[in-house]
């Protein structure tokens, strides 16, 4: 079984340098901007799963898993999440499709893979499972303290405690179903709206924050009360 520790940090790295090659492919070889966005992508993922190959390890880390009876049904608050970004949707931004389509693929897959499954089994083998769950949620949302500077303060906190919250239903949902690939397919959804976004809605901000952290709480509290009936 490959390390989590090194899987997160390797993960992490090309997460970042994903945009690098992108850059250097547009920049220094005059790519097409769609076919350096497929290139980048593709070699990032391409390497995160050649670690991962083995059969085992996917299971393990929740990539070929979907274990839950009435999935849709016990979990049909996930499916509120993608509202949150629905207005950006109406915004009138112009955007490339295609690339805004690659980009939250990519993104989408990493963070779960990173944050949801390489981190929290990473918490786990050092702690708990609740550990993992806390712990890796916070540090998903403090990695948006990045945006500080490109947004007004209170929407840079907003999307923290956002993805805080996100991060925990998430995370528990991995663990319920030992599977990522529900919390996949919602990020994506949601970072796709996402781009439509010419300039950040507060009121949207709040309420979507409002439904992540009720989720947050629900998600946590029913994973706390079905692990000590199953212990």
């Amino acid at each position: 079984m490959k390390k989590p520790m090194r899987l997160t940090i390797i993960s992490l790295i090309l997460y970042f340098l994903q945009s690098l090659i992108c850059g250097i492919l547009i920049g220094t070889l005059k790519a097409n901007e769609i076919f350096a966005e497929i290139i980048s992508t593709f070699l990032v993922l391409a390497i995160v799963f050649f670690m991962i190959r083995k059969k085992e390890t996917l299971s393990y880390f929740g990539i070929c898993v979907w274990e839950c009876d009435n999935f849709f049904k016990a979990h049909f608050l996930l499916f509120l999440v993608p509202l949150v970004n629905l207005p950006y949707l109406f915004s009138g931004a112009k955007i490339n499709i295609a690339s805004a389509i690659i980009s939250s693929i990519f993104i989408g897959i990493m963070e779960e893979l990173i944050f949801r499954s390489f981190l929290c089994r990473l918490i786990e083998q050092i702690s708990d499972k609740n550990k993992a769950i806390i712990i890796s949620s916070m540090i998903f949302g403090c990695l948006h303290l990045i945006n500080i500077g490109k947004y007004p303060l209170v929407y840079v906190l907003l999307q923290v405690l956002y993805a805080f919250a996100i991060g925990i239903a998430f995370a528990v949902v991995f663990y319920k179903t030992k599977s990522i690939l529900i919390c996949i397919m919602i990020h994506v959804i949601v970072d796709f709206l996402g781009t439509f976004e010419l300039e950040p809605i507060l009121i949207a901000e709040v309420i979507g924050t409002i439904i992540c952290s009720f989720c947050a709480v629900f998600y946590y509290f029913l994973y706390r009360k079905t692990s000590r009936l199953t212990s």
